[in-house]
């Protein structure tokens, strides 16, 4: 099975408003056409967040319409750009009205984490203790089945300063529930930072995916928000046909046009 993680879009309110002096409706294009050369196709695509740039005053069925071009199944982590109220009002929030921002799903024989870290109202994550204890029966239900993470804020530091300062606030207490339980994880994917970055904590993989607009410098010495001159892309994350605990993670670079 071959997920595809795209994150950060950014959408503004008009579609002509530009942002780091991008198009964010023209990225989003050319990020469209990429994804539509991968072979093999994906199966399931999980938008990890930023959808929307002003998420409160925003519509998210302009995502819906811009998106349904896709024909797998798509699900949606929302990012501290994003608004939850609004994502229910407007979106197509999975389950009962008032929906909390996550939830899971099950997969050829493998089950999905959606968490919902950008309920702060700030640039960080945090997680409540509702969600926490949501999680820890989440994944106690599982059983042992192959499981795949997805958040926005990375719960781990990325090596540059200033986007570790907004990463997942208490990831401590994240990790504190996945602790006996690293055999069962596959990863823990989430995105926020503009940019790639990988690694193993605690015997779990850990990675962002670039986002399809600007990326940051991943220097320990850049300045905030200093943009880089790396590409926008996405991630393939592809699965064993048989549940496993194994893991291919690919990043797809593109051009887009001038």
């Amino acid at each position: 099975m071959r997920i595809l993680h795209i994150s950060d879009f950014h959408l503004p309110n008009n579609p002509s408003d530009g942002l780091y002096g991008l198009n964010p409706f023209a990225q989003l294009e050319a990020a469209q056409g990429a994804v539509a050369s991968v072979v093999p196709a994906p199966d399931l695509v999980i938008v990890g967040g930023d959808i929307l740039n002003e998420g409160n005053t925003g519509d998210y069925g302009v995502m819906r319409a811009l998106l349904s071009q896709w024909s797998q199944p798509v699900h949606y982590v929302l990012g501290n750009h994003d608004s939850l109220d609004a994502y229910n009002r407007t979106g197509d929030p999975p389950g009962a009205p008032g929906f909390p921002g996550y939830y899971s799903f099950d997969r050829s024989g493998y089950h999905f984490v959606l968490l919902y870290t950008s309920g702060t109202g700030r640039g960080y994550g945090e997680m409540d203790g509702n969600q926490l204890a949501w999680l820890a029966c989440d994944l106690a239900q599982a059983e042992g089945r192959p499981t795949l993470v997805f958040a926005h804020h990375p719960p781990v530091d990325v090596g540059v300063p200033w986007l570790d300062d907004i990463k997942l606030r208490n990831a401590a207490e994240f990790w504190g529930v996945l602790a006996g339980l690293e055999p069962q994880i596959c990863g823990v994917f989430a995105a926020h930072v503009h940019m790639q970055a990988t690694c193993l904590y605690r015997g779990v993989l850990v990675a962002t995916c670039p986002s399809i607009g600007w990326q940051f410098v991943d220097r320990g010495d850049a300045n905030e928000a200093e943009r880089s001159e790396d590409l926008p892309g996405f991630n393939l994350i592809d699965l064993p046909v048989v549940p496993a605990r194994q893991v291919i993670l690919r990043t797809v670079r593109y051009r887009t046009p001038a």
